[in-house]
C-alpha cells in the first residue's frame, strides 16, 4: 500500500512538472513568435514608407510593390493578434487599425505628414517588441543581459529620434534656416550613429556604415554646398537602414540567447 501511494505521489509530481514545463514552453514560444512577427512588421512599414515617400516626392509609381507590402502588413497584423495573449489582443488590434488607416490614407498626406505617421507606427511596433524582450529577460532573471539590452535599446531609440528630426528638415532645406537645421541634425546623427556602432553587435564597420558616414562627414565639412532633397532623402534612408541593421542584430542575439535563432526577414 505504501509503495502504491509513493508511486501515485511520484506520478502526480511528474505530471505537475510536465504540465508546468509545457506552460512555460508555450509562453516562451508565444514571446518568440511575437518578436518574429513584430520584427517583420517593422521591416514592412519601413518598405511602405520608402515606396510612399518616393511616390509623394518624385511621383515615382510603386503600385505593385505597395500592394504586396500592404497585403503582407495585413497578414502580419492578423498573425500578431492571433498569437497574442487574450489580455494583450486589444493592443495589437489598435496597431492593426492604425496600419489599415495608413494604407487607406497615405495618398492624401504631405511628405512630412507621411514621415510622421510612418515614424509613429514604427515606434509603436518597436515599443511592443522592446516590451516583450524586456519582460522575457526579467522572467528568466538574466539581469546582466537585460542591462546590456536596455543600454543598446536607448542608443537605437536616440538615433531614430535624431534621424526623424533630420528627415523633417528635408522639405525646407532650400531656405537658409532649413539648411542650418538640417546640418545641425547631420552633426547629431553622425555622433549618435558612431556611438551605436561602438556599443551595438555590428562593431566592425561595414561598407554600408562607411558610405553613409562618409556622406554625412562631407556635408559637415562643406556646409556651404547646397543640399539636394533627393540626395538627403537617400542619405536618411541609408542611415535608417544602418540603425535598423544594428537593432536587428541585437534582436537576433537576444532571441538566440533566450530561445533559438530567429529567421531572416523577407523583403517584399
Amino acid at each position: 500500500m505504501f509503495v502504491l501511494l509513493s508511486l501515485l505521489i511520484s506520478f502526480a509530481i511528474l505530471a505537475t512538472i510536465y504540465r508546468y514545463a509545457k506552460i512555460i514552453e508555450a509562453k516562451t514560444e508565444r514571446k518568440y513568435q511575437l518578436i518574429v512577427h513584430l520584427r517583420e512588421l517593422v521591416t514592412l512599414i519601413r518598405q511602405h514608407r520608402t515606396a510612399t515617400h518616393y511616390t509623394l516626392m518624385f511621383d515615382k509609381k510603386k503600385s505593385k510593390q505597395l500592394d504586396k507590402v500592404e497585403v503582407a502588413m495585413e497578414e502580419c497584423c492578423l498573425a500578431l493578434t492571433d498569437i497574442a495573449h487574450v489580455d494583450n489582443k486589444p493592443t495589437y488590434r489598435v496597431l492593426h487599425s492604425n496600419i489599415k488607416l495608413l494604407s487607406r490614407c497615405w495618398k492624401k498626406h504631405s511628405v512630412s505628414k507621411n514621415q510622421i505617421i510612418h515614424g509613429k507606427l514604427i515606434r509603436q511596433t518597436l515599443l511592443l517588441l522592446n516590451n516583450i524582450l524586456v519582460a522575457w529577460l526579467m522572467d528568466v532573471n538574466r539581469d546582466e543581459l537585460e542591462q546590456e539590452y536596455r543600454t543598446l535599446w536607448q542608443s537605437v531609440i536616440d538615433s531614430l529620434d535624431c534621424l526623424t528630426q533630420l528627415r523633417l528638415c528635408i522639405d525646407s532645406i532650400e531656405s537658409e534656416l532649413g539648411k542650418q537645421r538640417a546640418l545641425h541634425y547631420c552633426n547629431q546623427i553622425h555622433r549618435k550613429v558612431n556611438q551605436l556602432s561602438l556599443v551595438g553587435p555590428l562593431s566592425i564597420p561595414s561598407p554600408m556604415y562607411s558610405i553613409a558616414i562618409g556622406k554625412i562627414e562631407a556635408l559637415i565639412e562643406h556646409p556651404a554646398v547646397d543640399l539636394d532633397k533627393a540626395f538627403m532623402y537617400q542619405l536618411t534612408s541609408e542611415l535608417s537602414e544602418l540603425i535598423f541593421v544594428n537593432y536587428d542584430g541585437i534582436i537576433k542575439e537576444m532571441a538566440e540567447a533566450l530561445y533559438q535563432p530567429i529567421p531572416n526577414t523577407v523583403i517584399v
